[in-house]
């Protein structure tokens, strides 16, 4: 498994890759099911986190199956969460770059006025 993820991730043009992440996610997640790791932004458990990185620079153990997140997003939420009033108050969220976890997260939040910005 861990194989065939390596190479798509060298193979697939990143675009194809956000395209496609919600059948990946679907597909992938039942196989790392287990409790040695958690994330903290889908709030689910794994044996191990995937593989990620690009080229030579491919580490494991870095990518949530469930909602594909990396270590930065996941500590990213953790201080929100824990330190910030952004999923108690009532607030506008303007979001450069946003990244695809967080989208999906923050779009369905109804406390937030979430908008969004990115050059294309």
């Amino acid at each position: 498994m861990k194989k065939i993820f390596r190479f798509l991730l060298k193979k697939l043009p990143r675009p194809w890759l956000i395209r496609f992440s919600n059948i990946f996610t679907k597909l992938i997640a039942p196989f790392y099911k287990g409790h040695n790791v958690s994330c903290p932004v889908c709030g689910k458990e794994y044996k191990t986190f995937l593989p990620y990185g690009y080229g030579k620079g491919i580490r494991d153990n870095r990518l949530c199956p469930g909602c594909l997140t990396l270590e930065r997003h996941r500590l990213l939420w953790l201080f929100l969460k824990n330190k910030t009033n952004l999923f108690t108050d009532k607030l506008k969220l303007l979001h450069i770059a946003p990244e695809q976890p967080f989208y999906k997260k923050f779009k369905k939040m109804s406390n937030i006025q979430y908008i969004t910005a990115d050059i294309e």
